[in-house]
């Protein structure tokens, strides 16, 4: 991809930052900076804070994965991040504005973003777990941890849906409880409306999956 000139030192040094599964990996990044520049730029955010929350926004995925989920990787990446920035040289203002958009991007957590570069990071965050590609991170993840291509909906449905747990986890169970819910919960109007096709081409193809294992199609 090409990156923007004033990103680029920024974009190499986070490359070498990251050392995550392939469900989180660095392409991950990429996606989400890109998609967080085109609806930033949209949207009238300052580019500059929401491009680099984007390439920092997962630095303390390692650490919440070691953690077994006790630490979250939002405000351990923020925590990174503040850290990088100021050996960078940053000024003050503009480095907790970047922390404040990579603390407030999870989907899970009770801290909401409050401003218009955080919810572009949210939104372009969210958008990466949907449509072909959220299809493709879902089933890296699910082979990270030993997951299957189909489960059906009476053995899913016998979790516990408040769990995180790998073991209990299926594509089929996270769209289920999570997925489909997603782009209702956007924050900009551009995100929204890139959403719905996406929203549309995960359900379509867990439709054609369920009749292909049953022997439908």
């Amino acid at each position: 991809m090409k990156v923007p000139q004033p990103f680029s030192h920024y974009f190499e040094m986070a490359r070498e930052l990251y050392q995550t599964g392939p469900s989180h990996d660095f392409s991950h990044i990429e996606r989400v900076f890109t998609m967080a520049l085109r609806i930033g730029e949209e949207e009238g955010a300052d580019l500059e804070i929401l491009g680099l929350a984007a390439l920092f926004h997962d630095l303390a995925r390692d650490e919440e994965a070691e953690s077994q989920g006790k630490i979250c990787h939002a405000t351990a990446s923020a925590a990174r991040a503040q850290i990088i920035l100021t050996d960078l040289g940053l000024a003050a203002d503009k480095i907790a504005s970047i922390c404040e958009c990579i603390a407030t991007h999870r989907f899970r957590d009770e801290k909401y973003p409050s401003t218009i570069e955080g919810k572009c990071l949210f939104d372009a965050d969210k958008l990466d777990s949907l449509g072909a590609v959220g299809v493709a991170r879902a089933y890296l993840w699910l082979g990270e941890r030993g997951g299957t291509v189909y489960v059906d909906r009476e053995e899913w449905e016998k979790t516990d849906f408040n769990s995180n747990l790998p073991g209990e986890d299926s594509i089929q169970r996270e769209w289920h409880i999570k997925l489909r819910f997603v782009k209702d919960k956007l924050y900009t109007e551009t995100a929204r409306r890139i959403a719905e096709q996406r929203n549309e081409t995960m359900k379509n193809f867990l439709e054609i999956l369920e009749r292909e294992v049953n022997g439908l199609e």
